[in-house]
């Protein structure tokens, strides 16, 4: 299973956990990749010597993706060197964790901005260039918790809510375009983003325990599965949401 040829990646929030596993995973099936990061330079350049020891071109970009300024600064960096996008996968995130009444605005629009607004505008560019070729990937990753309640921040669960009906939105905006248009939703994964909670034993035991595969999933868990949709042999799935979660939402 593999992209076809010369295809160029982007994927945000690249340079460490799902995002650089999915950065490496859709090189190794052949594409060239874009690393976006927002302050890890070191660890995107990390990424960009892990793909290029694939035989693949890879590119550090910084641009923070809850600035429509920035995602066109890095739009058109990535144009001018290489061409337009083919497969975007909008990975960059933002989870808090604080119950409702202790939300400032400044909380909320920074889940916004990034999880909500950011995807919206990289897709906003993204898909003009794909259309344009008649050929296209547009990946989101989510979370289980567009459809499972958090219980430790309701503002994230809403915006991995909005991001489910807004792929839905521009499949059927965009897939007759010969571009698909799909959600992944991950539920426990072991990133950097969990390392905090999942450190106490306690904790982690009691995450497992709800999860019916019985084990908690890797970044690469999920890397296959946006490789999968990456390639030719998912050109038949659009608007489509996978739950890629151990049974979690169940």
């Amino acid at each position: 299973m593999g992209i076809p040829a010369d295809k160029i990646a982007l994927v945000t929030g690249a340079s460490r956990g799902i995002g650089a596993a999915i950065a490496v995973e859709l090189a190794r099936r052949g594409a060239d990749v874009v690393v976006n990061y927002v302050r890890s330079e070191e660890k995107a350049r990390e990424v960009v010597a892990q793909i290029e020891a694939l035989g693949r071109r890879a590119m550090p970009v910084q641009a923070d993706v809850a600035r429509k300024a920035d995602i066109d600064r890095m739009f058109d960096r990535v144009e001018a060197a290489w061409g337009k996008v083919d497969i975007l996968v909008n990975n960059a995130g933002i989870e808090e964790r604080w119950p409702t009444r202790d939300c400032r605005e400044a909380n909320y629009d920074a889940i916004m901005d990034t999880n909500v607004k950011g995807s919206f505008f990289c897709a906003q560019r993204a898909l003009e260039g794909m259309k344009q070729k008649g050929w296209g990937r547009v990946i989101n990753i989510s979370s289980v918790h567009e459809v499972k309640a958090t219980g430790f921040c309701s503002v994230y669960g809403i915006s991995k809510g909005a991001m489910q009906l807004l792929v839905r939105e521009l499949a059927l905006e965009y897939s007759r375009c010969g571009i698909t248009v799909n959600n992944v939703a991950p539920g426990a994964i072991r990133t950097d983003i969990n390392r905090g909670v999942l450190s106490d034993p306690a904790y982690e035991a009691k995450v497992i325990g709800k999860i019916p595969a019985g084990f908690i999933g890797e970044p690469k868990d999920v890397a296959h599965l946006v490789a999968f949709l990456a390639s030719e042999e998912a050109r038949y799935i659009t608007g489509a949401t996978f739950l890629i979660d151990g049974g979690l939402s169940l």
